[in-house]
């Protein structure tokens, strides 16, 4: 054994603080990069949101390749005064503007917010109860009431929560029971039909009976096997199965559902002649440029060592956020238009000439790693001729036809979606009978498992929970 001096060369991949901001602002979606870019701009001075209007269209961001026009490289924080301040006189503003709009105004803030079930609740519990200690009871019940109005606690807990007796927690209980919507405050979904029965004047008939012990027979639909233990006709079963299916098994939807998710689109798909054309939407989207008052202090002189480097990391990050989004924009049109040049079909005749296509397929066609790829079409999506979808979307297996062609498998659940909408609804076709269509009106080899499987994604029960009852 003996000290020695060895020259290696390895390569090797290190995720640089730089490197990781890029690849997080690539899987972003739409939402996320602005809350993003705005925390920046709280934490970061030297960077400053451009508000004034943009010249000319703004469809997409100038391309990576402009980095060209700077007069040269941000030099490290660790080089000397002189190149930072050339670097800083010389920086050209335009270059690191990003986006194509104003933002736009914010509209939600002049929206009233809709009421929610527990304040809904609450409202009718101040003019129902006229004691404090009902009060506070019935104040612990609706604050234990889920967004689908079942309470999600006992009485017993409710009651050593506020001191009461469990017969006081339980009056309450009825009082709140008897409030809008019609079923709230219920342990389970029997009691909640039960209350909403007995609140129509059905309460105490067959109906009732029916939620409280073969609530598990009426959703398997054996009618006859619940005639034959409540010794009543089949047709008295029937007409009570149907007045227990108007009632609502979750009270609290309707307040649940008031605020629908809306998607902004991140791409614009549009056809411009024979071909389509592919724009970025980025109304709303913060255009970014270093502070221009950091850079003339910093020419100023005068600053001490500490400002003087505070300056230019901040100044660094600055840019290479901004750069970063810039690539982030230009990697999505460079996705976007391979899909539609490989699913130009789908666009111009509709879902059942959607092509299967894998995310190698794409990382191929534009020389970057399948990751990439993957992380560019999560939670991004596309305003087409066809509607609007998520770019993952495109991407999906395909299944065997005959003379060696395949379809997409989202392609075959639109066709088995249409078969089942088009079947007799007393006699309902088997996962075995969708095969044996699939294969001679399609020419699709597929397996039983697979219709059962997509039969699941779709959301379509089997064949005996489809028959339909007269």
């Amino acid at each position: 054994m003996q000290p020695r001096l060895d020259l290696r060369l390895t390569q090797r991949l290190v995720l640089t603080p730089t490197l990781q901001q890029a690849i997080k602002l690539l899987q972003y979606s739409r939402q996320e990069l602005v809350q993003y870019i705005r925390q920046e701009l709280l934490e970061n001075p030297t960077l400053e949101e451009l508000r004034e209007e943009p010249i000319g269209p703004a469809a997409e961001p100038p391309p990576v390749a402009a980095a060209a026009k700077e007069p040269s490289p941000a030099p490290s924080p660790d080089g000397d005064d002189e190149s930072w301040t050339r670097y800083l006189e010389s920086y050209d503003e335009s270059y690191e503007r990003h986006g194509g709009g104003e933002e736009a105004p914010e509209y939600e803030s002049a929206l009233s917010s809709a009421e929610s079930l527990a304040d809904h609740l609450r409202q009718q519990l101040s003019v129902a109860v006229s004691t404090d200690e009902e009060r506070l009871i019935g104040t612990e019940i609706v604050g234990n009431i889920d967004d689908n109005g079942y309470l999600r606690t006992t009485v017993e807990e409710v009651a050593a929560i506020v001191g009461a007796s469990a017969e006081a927690v339980q009056r309450v209980l009825r009082i709140v029971q008897a409030f809008d919507p019609p079923g709230v405050g219920a342990r389970d979904v029997s009691e909640c039909l039960a209350i909403q029965l007995e609140q129509r004047g059905q309460g105490g008939g067959l109906a009732e009976r029916l939620v409280r012990q073969h609530l598990a027979d009426l959703e398997a639909r054996r009618y006859k096997r619940i005639a034959s233990v409540q010794k009543v006709s089949l047709d008295a079963v029937v007409a009570a199965a149907r007045a227990i299916g108007e009632l609502e098994p979750h009270p609290g939807r309707v307040f649940a559902g008031d605020e629908a998710p809306v998607i902004v689109p991140d791409i614009t798909i549009y056809k411009d002649g024979d071909d389509y054309q592919v724009s970025l939407v980025e109304d709303g989207l913060p255009q970014l440029r270093i502070n221009g008052f950091y850079r003339r202090m910093y020419r100023s002189g005068g600053l001490e060592a500490a400002d003087r480097e505070f300056i230019e990391k901040k100044v660094n990050s600055a840019r290479w956020l901004i750069k970063s989004i810039l690539q982030r924009q230009e990697t999505i049109l460079k996705v976007t238009r391979c899909i539609v040049r490989f699913q130009r079909d789908f666009f111009d005749r509709g879902i059942d000439h959607l092509r299967p296509l894998v995310l190698r397929t794409v990382a191929e066609e534009i020389r970057m790693h399948e990751s990439t790829v993957s992380r560019v079409t999560s939670n991004k999506y596309a305003q087409t001729p066809q509607g609007l979808f998520e770019l993952k979307f495109f991407f999906n297996s395909g299944i065997g036809r005959g003379g060696g062609e395949s379809m997409a498998s989202v392609s075959v659940q639109d066709l088995l979606q249409k078969i089942v909408a088009a079947e007799d609804p007393l006699r309902p076709l088997s996962d075995l009978e969708i095969v044996r269509r699939l294969h001679e009106e399609h020419g699709l080899d597929i397996a039983r498992r697979t219709v059962a499987k997509y039969r699941s994604i779709l959301r379509l029960p089997p064949a005996n929970r489809r028959r339909r009852i007269y």
